[in-house]
């Protein structure tokens, strides 16, 4: 017998292992299919992410119907609002979120609030059936004749939906990502309660998509207007502070589900008991009101960093443009009179190489090398006898140099030509920046604007050496 339960156990973790590196490699094939998205469409904000998450929704329906889990769509507990009231904490911290988002927009766009929506909503139900409709349910179905076996196998799902979170590396500071490993496997858990409790997939993907569109909503204009420096050891602590009393409250509150519902070998637990857990989520939640920022209200401050743009309104019939090559050749050639007899002609190469941009003189072999730091993409744009260089540096969050000095009349083969170049160039700070290229306006492929898209679809061109923000 006791052989037994130690192969059980060995074999809930192993299946836990194997769950959790298939959903790894899934996570990563769906970033790669955002990648594909950001690449080649436009959108509105989130409007890749809005592909990928129905994308998702769309797969993981065909791997639970694969895996006969179709009693997910219809086998409930409990009504869709009795679902919803066992998860009050969450309920108002949303709240609270979605009124503090709604009143930092500047400004109000229909489409993209829809878009923001639609894609929280999506979210949702591709998280829910895979974490709860699937994953949960193939471990409790495996695994789980008894509480200690159902509660371990909600945390086991919990914990391979927290660490799907760990893709996020590349994005954002380890640290960061440890936080958010521990928030999403604690919410993991609560929504993983009220879905044994309840049965009713409904309900978690609602509170789902409703805590994320409150988080969401805030950064539907945000991203355009602010971003961040690194942070301070007083913004880490209260974000830490912060983190760990969110998660705090989400166990406390499925552990306030887990005592309401009835298990194969036990019954639901006495009031006496539930009332101590619901003490503690109130005292919990107080806690995590306290501004804790107004400690470091300096450092907040110069962790915060806004930018002003000055809108433009969206050009009519434009097309976006993005050839993303390593290397442009600058040409110019000069025809006399008698052209078998004079024709001069003046070649640069521009091009990439190890985070460095250089550009050097094919008639005469010198090469500059710039001073430009963490150069991730290079364009050069030809539009009527002026030829424009952008550059993408990834330093800081995004930086952005121009220069439109190359004029077909200002062409040289003097070294000094080249050695001048640097100083020609204007510099731009923007939020995250996903590409950049250029755009041309009713099909006109004479006249073009580089263009700059933000990791949201803000979109930025620069006319006559200026900044624009693209207005709707």
């Amino acid at each position: 017998m006791e052989k037994e339960k130690k192969e059980e156990k060995k074999n809930i973790f192993r299946f836990f292992l194997k769950m959790f590196f298939i959903f790894l490699i899934l996570d990563l094939f769906m970033m790669f299919i955002a990648t594909m998205l950001t690449n080649t469409t436009s959108f509105f904000k989130y409007g890749s992410d809005l592909i990928t998450e129905m994308f998702y929704a769309l797969a993981v329906l065909v791997v639970m119907l694969l895996f006969k889990n179709s009693y997910v769509f219809t086998d409930k507990r409990t009504k869709f609002w009795d679902g919803v009231k066992l998860a009050i904490p969450i309920l108002a911290i949303s709240i609270i979120n979605l009124v503090d988002s709604a009143s930092s927009l500047s400004d109000f766009s229909l489409s993209k609030f829809i878009n923001v929506l639609v894609f929280c909503v999506f979210i949702g139900i591709a998280e829910e059936f895979l974490c709860r409709g699937w994953l949960q349910n193939e471990f409790i179905e495996r695994y789980s004749d008894n509480k200690k076996n159902v509660i371990t196998s909600i945390i086991l799902a919990s914990l391979v939906f927290g660490l799907m979170h760990i893709t996020n590396l590349g994005a954002q500071t380890t640290f960061e990502t440890i936080l958010q490993i521990i928030n999403a496997t604690a919410i993991g858990v609560l929504f993983g309660s009220i879905y044994y409790k309840t049965k009713n997939i409904w309900t978690v993907i609602f509170l789902h998509s409703f805590y994320d569109f409150s988080i969401f909503l805030g950064e539907m204009n945000m991203i355009k207007d602010c971003t961040y420096n690194e942070p301070t050891f007083g913004v880490t602590l209260v974000s830490s502070i912060g983190m760990v009393l969110v998660s705090l409250l989400w166990i406390l509150n499925a552990i306030l589900v887990i005592k309401k519902t009835n298990f194969p070998d036990k019954r639901a637990s006495k009031n006496k008991s539930i009332n101590t857990v619901k003490l503690l989520i109130v005292i919990v939640f107080i806690i995590a009101l306290l501004p804790f920022e107004n400690f470091f209200k300096e450092e907040y401050e110069d962790y915060e960093v806004c930018y002003n743009y000055t809108k433009i309104d969206m050009p009519k019939n434009y097309t976006i443009h993005s050839p993303n090559f390593k290397s442009y050749n600058i040409e110019k050639i000069v025809e006399t009179e008698e052209t078998y007899m004079n024709i001069f002609n003046y070649r640069y190469l521009v091009y990439l190489e190890n985070g460095k941009v250089k550009m050097k003189n094919i008639n005469t072999n010198y090469e500059v090398t710039f001073s430009f730091k963490d150069i991730t993409d290079i364009e050069v744009i030809e539009s009527e006898n002026r030829f424009m260089l952008v550059f993408l540096s990834s330093e800081n969050e995004s930086t952005i140099y121009y220069s439109d000095y190359i004029e077909r009349m200002n062409m040289s083969d003097e070294n000094s030509y080249l050695d001048s170049m640097e100083e020609k160039f204007k510099k731009y700070e923007l939020p995250e920046v996903s590409r950049i290229g250029y755009i041309t306006i009713d099909h006109n492929d004479l006249i073009k604007y580089p263009f700059i898209s933000s990791l949201y679809y803000d979109y930025f061109m620069i006319k006559d050496g200026e900044l624009y923000l693209l207005d709707e």
